[in-house]
Formats: C-alpha cells, structure tokens, sequence
C-alpha cells in the first residue's frame, strides 16, 4: 500500500512536534510557517487523527494520538535518513539540525559556548537547544524529542549513556557583610544556624543537601527557589547564604547587587559534568562531532575528571 504522506510532511510535523510552536519549527527547517501548518493539517486529514491541540499561549501542545504518531514517525524518518546516508555512501555526514537538551543551571554557560564553537566548526549543520530539569531531559532523550543531553551526572538509569566532560566544585555564595565573606574557606558547620537559600531542582536540591549528611549536620532552610538567580539575588539582599555546583562563580546577582563567593571545606564531592545520549545516538558520527566541540569549548571551565 501506497503511503499517503511524503517525507517532507513528516520531518515538518517532527520540527513542529520537538519546538512545540509552527513559528520556531518553520525557523528550525529554513521554510515558511504556512508550510509546517499544511503538512500537519495534511496528515490530519489523510488519517483522521488530531496531532495537537493549538493553544496561542502554549503553541503546540501534541495529544496522545499525536504522541503515539511521533515515536512512529521518529523511527520511520531515522531509518529513511540512514537508507539515504547508506545509499549515497555519506556514513561520515553530520545531521543538518542536532537537537539537543541542557540542564537548567548549566544552560547560560553551555549554550552558548557550545553553540557557536559548533556553528564555527560545522557551517552545513545548526545545534538547536532547549533547557530542562533532569527528568525532562531524560525522558526526551527517550522520546526522541532530544538527540544528547548536557547535564550532571545523577539519577539516569541504565538505557543511557553518559560521557563525562569534566567536573564542577560545590561552593558558598554569601552577602557580602557576612561574618564569613572573607574567609578562605567556609565550613558548614560554621554556617549552619544561618538561614540556607536551597536551589531546590530536581536531583540537584538532593545533592546539595547530601553534603550536610556528610557533614553531619542539617541547614535551617529559609527559603526554597527552582531559580539559581534568584537565589543569588536572595542572597545578595541578605537573606542567607546558598550552596551552588556551577562552571562559573560570577559575584553579581542580575539586579547588579554584590555577593562573596567561597570555596567550601572538607572533602566533598565534585558535581560530574557530561554528555548523555542513547547508545544508538553515542556511536554516531553527529555524537562525535558534537562531543569535539564541547570537549573543546568546556576545557577551561571544568575540572578535569
């Protein structure tokens, strides 16, 4: 039986399926919006299913028959892209759009970076990001929604594989007429009666608050924020003091105010810092040019493992 859709009209819905808008996919695809809505409603039509429901405030929203028609349609265009690679002898080509995903609090360090030294390296090809906590990450990754991850490394589950590219010290940011501003080190047990700022994200809230069970005691938690911004800011303002594991220790909050930052004492673990993707994905030629540029790019920021 003859397929009632052609090729373009499902990488167009795909595009539309990973932006969640007609607007961002037309951009992702380098054709106009009217296009992306008309190979939708065309496959909507051939098969009498609704892919999404359209919201102007949240775009696409995919409905279940939706859902269910992109984890087919994924795998019917990954294996038409590969019967084309295989029949033009092209093994060592790099996908011209790669979709990738970044943990929340490294995205402003990691996009950037990685974004331009790969748009530097591979002109034919885009690296197209979108932040997320942990579980969202892991569940696109598995959805197909994302093609590699870029996030720490903690609870993934065996179906993926991670790649580690370096790590990250935890440390104290303080206002800066605290007690401890100029110390060399802060000791948590110097801190704990003092109200704690808790970044509070999946996974990482959990992190945070191990290296309290290391050192045997428990922070008196003030206030709670998903926002490592506003944590700064809170902190800042003098609200208490917060524990952050980032690539970069800027002593600014984004309302201009000022904070210290200190390194913590004690032996305490590093925060890994990697590349996660599916098997499938981590053999790749796309995986291994991707994982060159930020190997290159992220060499200055992080430890080394």
């Amino acid at each position: 039986m003859e397929p009632r859709f052609t090729l373009r009209q499902i990488r167009y819905f795909l595009a539309a399926a990973r932006a969640g808008s007609v607007n961002q996919a037309a951009f992702d695809v380098n054709i106009s919006a009217p296009s992306i809505s008309a190979a939708i409603s065309q496959i909507e039509e051939q098969y009498n299913i609704q892919l999404f429901v359209r919201h102007h405030s949240h775009g696409l929203l995919m409905t279940e028959d939706g859902k269910a028609f992109f984890s087919v349609a994924k795998a019917f265009y990954d294996h038409a892209e590969q019967l084309e690679s295989d029949a033009q002898g092209m093994g060592k080509t790099i996908s011209s759009i790669v979709n990738a995903g970044c943990f929340v609090t490294l995205a402003p360090v990691i996009i950037p970076l990685i974004a331009t030294g790969f748009a530097k390296t591979y002109e034919q090809s885009r690296l197209s990001f979108v932040e997320g906590h942990q579980a969202w990450l892991l569940g696109a990754l598995r959805d197909g929604i994302v093609q590699i991850a870029f996030t720490y490394k903690f609870g993934m589950g065996r179906d993926l594989m991670f790649e580690p590219l370096g790590e990250v010290e935890p440390y104290c940011i303080l206002p800066k007429t605290h007690r401890l501003a100029a110390a060399d080190r802060i000791d948590l047990k110097e801190i704990s009666d003092d109200p704690m700022i808790l970044l509070d994200l999946p996974k990482s809230g959990e992190y945070y608050l191990s290296l309290f069970d290391i050192a045997q005691i428990s922070p008196k938690i003030a206030h709670r924020t998903t926002s490592p911004e506003v944590a700064r800011v809170m902190v800042a303002h003098g609200l208490g003091y917060s524990i952050l594991a980032m690539p970069t220790r800027h002593t600014f909050a984004i309302d201009g105010s000022e904070f210290a930052v200190r390194p913590l004492a004690g032996d305490l673990p590093n925060l890994c810092v990697g590349m996660l993707a599916t098997a499938e994905t981590a053999s790749s030629h796309t995986y291994g040019c991707v994982r060159k540029v930020a190997k290159e790019g992220l060499s200055s920021l992080l430890l080394p493992v």
